[in-house]
C-alpha cells in the first residue's frame, strides 16, 4: 500500500483545491489498495475554505517540496490536477513518482519513464472532469461532492460566462443542479459575492491567483483577479502597479501580467510590467499606465495565456 499525493498548480485557486480534494475521494472510494491524501501548493481560497467547512471535510495539508527519497526508499508517488507544468507544480517534483494527471489545459515539457494515468480533457474546469470520472466509476457522488464539483465548476468557468465553457459542462452543471434543487447561477453568484477578495490588499490581488510559463526561456507570470466590481482594485492603481513590480523583482520573472477580470461587466482590465512585448503582441494591446480594457475577455486560460503564448512560437 502507497500513500499517494494528489495536489493542484501553486498559488492554488478553488477549482485545483476541491479537485485534488474530491479526486482523492473518489479513489479512495475505489479501494485500489493506495491511500490518496490531498495536498495544496498554498493558501487556502475562501469560497473552498467556506465551502469543505461546510461538510466538514478536512482542509489539505500545505506541502512545500518533495524531497528525494532515502537509500532503499521508494520515490513519493504523486498525482497532478489542474496542471502538468513543472514551473507551476511542488518544489522538487522531479524526486517524485508521477503516476497520474487530471488536467484541462496545455501540456507542456511533460515527460515520464513509463505509462501514466493521463486525462486531460478540454473542458471548462478539473472538477468537470473529476465529475466525469465518478461517472465512468459508476460511482455516485454524495450531496456534499456534488457542492463541491459545482462549486469548483461555476467559478472556474466564471458562471458559465467563460468561453472555456463547453457544452458537456453546462449539461453537468444542469444535472447537478436538478439533483440538489437548486439553480447553478444563484449558486455560483452566492460564491462571487461572498469572496474576502474584494477587502484584499494590491500585493493579494497580484499573487492570489497567478500561475508561471516559461516562454522562450523567460519566466511569465500571468495573474487574474476575479472580482464583481474592479473599480476596487482600479481605485488603488499605484499601489497595485507596485505590488505587481514587488512580485516580479521577488520571483526573478521578466514579466508579470494582470488581469482584473469583472465578472458583472463581462470583461477584464490587462496590466503589465516587465518586459512587455510579447503579451502586447499576443493581447493585441499597448499596455499603459490605467490598464487596457478588453472586453468578453474572462479566461486567463484562453484568451489571455494561449495568445500570449502563440505569439512568442512566431
Amino acid at each position: 500500500m502507497s500513500e499517494v499525493y494528489i495536489f493542484g498548480h501553486k498559488h492554488p485557486d478553488n477549482d485545483s483545491i476541491l479537485s485534488a480534494v474530491m479526486l482523492s475521494q473518489l479513489y479512495n472510494q475505489l479501494d485500489d489498495g493506495n491511500h490518496y491524501v490531498p495536498k495544496r501548493l498554498g493558501g487556502m481560497p475562501e469560497e473552498s475554505a467556506a465551502i469543505l467547512k461546510s461538510w466538514d471535510i478536512p482542509f489539505p495539508e500545505y506541502l512545500d517540496e518533495i524531497p528525494a527519497p532515502a537509500d532503499g526508499e521508494e520515490p513519493q508517488k504523486v498525482i497532478l490536477v489542474d496542471h502538468n507544468e513543472e514551473i507551476q507544480s511542488v518544489h522538487g517534483l522531479a524526486n517524485a513518482d508521477v503516476i497520474g494527471v487530471v488536467d484541462h489545459h496545455r501540456i507542456a515539457n511533460f515527460s515520464t519513464t513509463k505509462p501514466i494515468a493521463f486525462i486531460t480533457l478540454p473542458w471548462g474546469s478539473t472538477a468537470t472532469i473529476v465529475l466525469y470520472l465518478f461517472h465512468c466509476y459508476d460511482i455516485q457522488p454524495t450531496v456534499a461532492q456534488l457542492s463541491c464539483l459545482l462549486s469548483a465548476m461555476m467559478t472556474d468557468m466564471v458562471m458559465m460566462k467563460s468561453p472555456t465553457t463547453t457544452d458537456i459542462d453546462r449539461q453537468l452543471i444542469q444535472n447537478i443542479g436538478e439533483i440538489l434543487g437548486l439553480d447553478p447561477v444563484d449558486f455560483g453568484m452566492n460564491i462571487f459575492t461572498n469572496r474576502a477578495t474584494d477587502k484584499y490588499e494590491p500585493e493579494q490581488m497580484v499573487a492570489h491567483d497567478i500561475k508561471a510559463f516559461m516562454i522562450n526561456g523567460k519566466r511569465v507570470f500571468i495573474g487574474q483577479y476575479e472580482t464583481v466590481d474592479k473599480s476596487i482594485a482600479l481605485d488603488r492603481l499605484p499601489e497595485l502597479r507596485e505590488a505587481m513590480e514587488d512580485f516580479r523583482r521577488a520571483k526573478n520573472a521578466d514579466t508579470v501580467v494582470l488581469a482584473v477580470t469583472d465578472i458583472m461587466e463581462e470583461g477584464s482590465q490587462i496590466l503589465m510590467t516587465g518586459d512587455k512585448s510579447v503579451p502586447e503582441r499576443g493581447l493585441g494591446i499597448k499596455d499603459v499606465y490605467e490598464g487596457v480594457w478588453m472586453p468578453g475577455v474572462l479566461s486567463r486560460k484562453k484568451q489571455i495565456a494561449a495568445p500570449i503564448l502563440a505569439a512568442a512560437e512566431h
